[in-house]
């Protein structure tokens, strides 16, 4: 059972507690919060196994560096078109059979590779895989919402994303171990299994959990989508995104052409600074608002893929996970929380569906023509253009002071 996460807290933007009354607990993560955050846990290990060995796989099979963008670039469109329905459909419908289906999904797409032996085969298995991957992320992340309490909600989703975090932080690593010991059929059932546990997990989700869900009429779902509130948040998200989809997608390949046998210890770095940050921005968030907590976000994002770019030693290349890391984890829970923040719990899921769709264009998108880049110009240049995107989301967040707060009309 999680414990309770405490600090002493003098009060938050959003209208938390009264200043001098001590220690008290930031959110509680227990019960339905806490099966929600295992179950992710486990969903995006089951995932990040194939990280740094599902490219070096495609290469086996005689891919090109333009297909490794493909590997990563067709998950993430995926979920990118089917995320805006899957969020309709969730206010509609509720979160528990979403969140049970994405991690079975996993699981078959995990045992499917075993049987594929062409780079055409690979690439259009990761369409299965990304509609698992959209249907669980998009349920548990909008579960995770409807269970934050009012001026905690950036605290709660900080909690939510060290899930993710915490399994980049073992994922690949044992990937690697697995693919060592026991080949790449090992590997693909170590994920599938790893899958097993994350849908064993969303099974006991108590269903009092999902009472916010299945309220909300076609037309305020429709108008909900269009709202402004989530479009800033999500074009300030799409900076950080390209620069987290062209390192997963890359870093294997650019520390082998470097001779750097450091890829595992690099992601490990690179997860363990996004773990940090993230209860550290969420926190933040819930005092200050997202505009003040970006603006240091962004510029380490920067940093961190100048120093990928001009990286030959070991010590550089490892050294430049800790900031791109504190940009990408701490980016995502800011702006994740605000988007939470200003919904309402009926159409919560369309607001996490929009926002998490512009992730996905950034990650796959973006990945994709990044891979073209490499090809024609080197990974020098692929690193300084996606370094030049953060600095240019500065420029978003004056839209952001605008939504600083929760919406009027959000509920609990």
């Amino acid at each position: 059972m999680w414990s309770i996460l405490s600090s002493l807290d003098p009060g938050s933007r959003s209208g938390g507690g009264q200043p001098g009354m001590g220690p008290r607990p930031i959110v509680s993560v227990d019960g339905p919060l806490a099966c929600v955050v295992t179950s992710t846990f486990l969903h995006f290990a089951s995932l990040y196994y194939l990280l740094p060995t599902l490219p070096l796989y495609l290469l086996g099979l005689g891919g090109t560096n333009a297909e490794v963008g493909l590997i990563i670039g067709i998950l993430a469109l995926t979920s990118l078109a089917v995320r805006p329905l899957l969020g309709i459909w969730m206010d509609r419908a509720g979160r528990r059979w979403f969140l049970l289906a994405g991690a079975g999904i996993y699981v078959l797409a995990s045992l499917g590779y075993w049987a594929i032996r062409s780079v055409p085969g690979l690439l259009f298995w990761r369409v299965f895989h990304g509609v698992g991957l959209a249907t669980f992320s998009t349920a548990a992340a909008s579960l995770a919402g409807d269970l934050a309490p009012p001026g905690r909600r950036g605290a709660t989703m900080g909690v939510f994303g060290l899930a993710q975090a915490a399994a980049l932080t073992v994922g690949p690593g044992i990937g690697r171990r697995v693919l060592a010991t026991f080949g790449y059929p090992g590997l693909f059932v170590a994920s599938a299994g790893t899958a097993l546990a994350a849908l064993a997990c969303a099974l006991v989700v108590p269903r009092r959990a999902f009472s916010n869900a299945g309220r909300a009429p076609g037309a305020l779902i429709g108008r909900h989508l269009l709202w402004d509130g989530v479009s800033a948040p999500a074009i300030v998200q799409f900076t950080a995104s390209v620069a987290y989809g062209t390192i997963i997608s890359f870093i294997a390949v650019v520390a082998r052409d470097r001779g750097l046998d450091v890829v595992g210890a690099f992601f490990a770095l690179l997860a363990l600074s996004s773990l940090g940050i993230r209860l550290v921005a969420g926190k933040a968030y819930d005092t200050w608002g997202p505009a003040a907590v970006l603006t240091p976000l962004l510029v380490a994002l920067a940093v961190g893929m100048c120093m990928l770019a001009v990286a030959e030693s070991a010590l550089l290349f490892l050294l430049a996970a800790v900031p791109a890391g504190v940009g990408i984890g701490g980016t995502h829970t800011t702006l994740i929380s605000s988007v939470v923040d200003r919904s309402r719990p009926e159409s919560r899921a369309s607001s996490v569906a929009s926002f998490a769709a512009c992730w996905e264009l950034g990650v796959g998108g973006g990945t994709i023509i990044m891979g073209r880049v490499a090809d024609a110009l080197g990974f020098q240049v692929m690193f300084l253009v996606v370094a030049s995107l953060p600095l240019l989301g500065l420029s978003g967040l004056r839209w952001l002071r605008r939504w600083e707060g929760p919406h009027p009309e959000a509920g609990p």
